[in-house]
C-alpha cells in the first residue's frame, strides 16, 4: 500500500547549554536517518537572535545554506524552509536564493514561506500581514518573470508549485488562494482553531494543497512514552503555555490559564505522546479536525534523549503511518 507523504519539521531548538556545532550535529545525524527511513521531507525551521530567558532557542537563521548541506548528505528526501521570513530580505534575495537551491538539490526542495515577527519595531497583525501579502506577491512576481530584471539561476516553473505559506488572517487566506499558493498551517495550535484556516481557503478558491504538522512522540507503550518525554515536556510547556497560541485560546475562552495536569498542558501545548495505535488515532483525529490534506511530524524538542528520537522516528515510520487514514484519502486522491 502506497502511504500519504509525511515528512519531519525541525524547528532546529537546542538548550541553552547545548553549542551550536553539537546542535546542527545531532541535526544532520537525525535527518540522515530520517532518509533512511523514507520519511518524504525535512523542514527546517529559521529563527534569529540568541534568546538567554528562554529554555531553548532556534539555531538556523538562514535555512537555505542548511538545507543544501542536507540535500549532499541525503539521497531522496525532499528539504523545506519551515518558514522562510520573506521581512529579513528583499523578495529578489529570497527569490534568487529558492531558484539557486532548486537547481543544487535538483529540485528536491520546497519552500515554506511566512511573515515571522519583526525583531526591531512592533506592529499590528493588520500591517504585518499587508506587508507579507506585498512580499509574497513580489517574490511570485519575480520567480514567473512578471517582474523584472530576470534573475540568475533562472527560476524553473516547479518553484512556484512548491510553495507552501503560512497565514492565518482571513485576508492573507484569501490571498493565497487567489494566488494559487499552498497552505501550511503549524504545530503548536489546537486543531479547532485551525480548522476554520483551511475551510476558509477552500471556501475562497483555494485549489492547492493544505498541510498540518503535531509535534509527536512514540515509544511502545505509553506509560514509557510519558517518563521518557517528561524532562522534554516541562521545558516545552515553559515555552509554549502562558503566551502565544494559549494566551489566544484562554482569552477566547477555549482553554484554562492555569492547567493542572500533563496530560492537560499537552493537549494545548499540542504535544502527542504515546503507543503507535494511540499516536495514530491521535494524528487522525487531527487530520479529521483540520481537514488538511498532508500530514508532517516534529519528533525533536530539546530534552529528549537523541536514542529515543531516533527510535520515535521508527516507530512513526513503521507503526503509526501505516495506520493513518489519510493513506486512503490519498489512495483515492491519485486513483482519480
Amino acid at each position: 500500500m502506497a502511504f500519504a507523504p509525511m515528512g519531519i519539521m525541525n524547528q532546529m531548538w537546542a538548550a541553552n547549554d547545548v553549542s551550536d556545532r553539537d546542535a546542527i550535529r545531532t541535526a544532520l545525524d537525525e535527518i540522515v536517518h530520517a532518509d533512511a527511513l523514507g520519511f518524504s521531507s525535512v523542514w527546517i525551521g529559521e529563527h534569529h537572535h540568541v534568546r538567554p530567558e528562554n529554555p531553548f532557542y532556534g539555531r538556523i537563521p538562514a535555512s537555505e545554506i542548511f538545507l543544501a548541506h542536507i540535500a549532499a548528505l541525503t539521497k531522496r528526501i525532499r528539504v523545506g524552509t519551515g518558514v522562510r521570513v520573506l521581512s529579513t530580505t528583499s523578495a529578489q534575495r529570497t527569490a534568487e536564493e529558492m531558484s539557486l537551491l532548486h537547481l543544487l538539490t535538483e529540485g528536491r526542495v520546497e519552500f515554506g514561506v511566512g511573515l515571522g515577527a519583526n525583531q526591531i519595531v512592533e506592529e499590528d497583525r493588520a500591517t504585518k500581514a499587508a506587508r507579507f501579502r506585498a512580499l509574497l506577491d513580489e517574490l511570485i512576481g519575480i520567480l514567473s518573470g512578471e517582474i523584472g530584471p530576470a534573475i540568475a539561476p533562472r527560476p524553473d516553473p516547479s518553484i512556484l508549485r512548491n510553495i507552501w505559506a503560512a497565514a492565518r488572517d482571513e485576508g492573507s487566506i484569501d490571498h493565497l488562494a487567489a494566488r494559487g499558493v499552498n497552505l501550511v498551517i503549524g504545530q503548536a495550535e489546537m486543531p479547532h482553531v485551525q480548522a476554520p484556516y483551511v475551510a476558509r481557503y477552500r471556501a475562497s478558491g483555494g485549489k492547492g494543497l493544505t498541510r498540518g504538522v503535531r509535534l509527536v512522540f512514540v515509544a511502545p507503550t505509553r506509560a514509557e512514552a510519558i517518563e521518557r518525554s517528561r524532562v522534554a515536556g516541562e521545558s516545552y510547556f515553559r515555552l509554549m503555555l502562558g503566551k502565544g497560541y494559549h494566551k489566544q485560546a484562554v482569552e477566547s475562552g477555549a482553554a484554562s490559564a492555569a492547567p493542572q495536569t500533563d496530560e492537560e498542558k499537552r493537549r494545548l501545548a499540542s504535544f502527542i505522546i504515546g503507543s503507535p495505535e494511540e499516536v495514530a488515532a491521535e494524528l487522525d483525529a487531527y487530520v479529521e479536525t483540520t481537514g488538511i490534506d498532508q500530514l508532517d511530524v516534529m519528533v525533536q524538542i530539546p530534552g529528549l534523549a537523541t536514542e529515543d528520537v531516533r527510535r520515535s522516528m521508527s516507530l512513526v515510520q513503521d507503526e503509526v503511518r501505516p495506520r493513518l487514514a489519510l493513506n486512503r484519502t490519498a489512495l483515492t486522491r491519485s486513483v482519480a
